[in-house]
């Protein structure tokens, strides 16, 4: 099954992967991710890459979504989309030789969230860290698995802006999604919301009225809880021909029966999966 193969590098690699990036960025110093003053909390607001190839890495989303870069130091990137910084990629040599994209999720008390995770069954993989030029981190598993960061940061959080290229939103797949959900409304003032997506019940948290992630049952009993992240792209059919091209893999490609076929499942050459979407109609 093409989605499996989608799940398993995240199975095998996640938790030593942020571990072990965890330890390399915590000994820098690291750009701002946005000098706006404002907190977006509750809401993903950054995302950082972990991939053992980061000049292949960087040839992939450069092919395929037009990203550009700069470099901060010989391991760390910071990513941007239309003139705006959307992101990290580090370098990080590993066994499994795959990659993975990281959400890291804006909270107020980073500690708070640490006891909670732990006090509801989850791991703390990386304890509270402060970065320097960039907040306090850290990783965590949640009590179904899934792995996922929080930040405190210094400057601000990006606005929740919504663009061809970059970002549009975010899930935890889960073997109950129910249960997901009772365990992310402790991080923050969220309320839960549901609605009706192409014929499904579909689930999703919100915070001060603004969408901010949602809960999808898994569809393979054999793989973990994870995070999914979506890109928003113009043309899913075009985009999934620079994928190919760019030496990624479609392992999902547009189906008219799975969301109209605005939707498709993509893996990077290093192995990091994501969704890319075209705007629901």
């Amino acid at each position: 099954m093409a989605i499996k193969h989608f799940l398993k590098p995240l199975l095998l690699s996640g938790a030593l992967a942020a571990a072990l990036t965890g330890c390399q960025l915590t000994q820098i110093s690291l750009p701002a991710i946005s000098d706006s003053g404002t907190k977006q909390l509750g809401h993903v607001v950054w995302h950082d890459l972990v991939t053992p190839d980061l000049k292949q890495s960087q040839a992939f989303y450069k092919a395929v979504f037009d990203w550009q870069f700069q470099a901060v130091n010989e391991d760390y990137l910071l990513v941007s989309s239309n003139g705006q910084i959307i992101a990290g990629m580090a370098e990080l040599d590993n066994s499994q030789n795959n990659s993975h994209w990281l959400a890291l999720v804006s909270v107020a008390d980073v500690d708070g969230v640490v006891k909670a995770t732990n006090s509801a069954g989850g791991k703390t993989l990386i304890a509270k860290t402060t970065i320097a030029g960039r907040g306090e981190v850290a990783v965590l598993e949640d009590p179904q698995g899934a792995l996922f960061s929080v930040i405190n940061t210094i400057n601000g959080d990006p606005a929740l802006t919504v663009n061809n290229n970059s970002w549009i939103w975010q899930e935890v797949w889960s073997g109950d999604p129910a249960a997901s959900s009772a365990f992310y409304q402790q991080l923050a003032a969220y309320s839960t919301a549901q609605k009706t997506l192409f014929g499904t019940n579909y689930s999703f948290l919100k915070i001060n009225n603004s969408p901010a992630f949602g809960f999808v049952k898994k569809p393979d009993a054999e793989i973990g809880n994870t995070w999914v992240n979506y890109i928003k792209v113009a043309d899913v059919d075009a985009t999934i021909l620079k994928v190919t091209a760019a030496g990624g893999q479609v392992l999902m490609a547009p189906d008219d029966a799975v969301r109209n076929g605005t939707v498709a499942i993509i893996r990077d050459p290093a192995g990091a999966g994501l969704v890319i979407q075209e705007t629901l109609k």
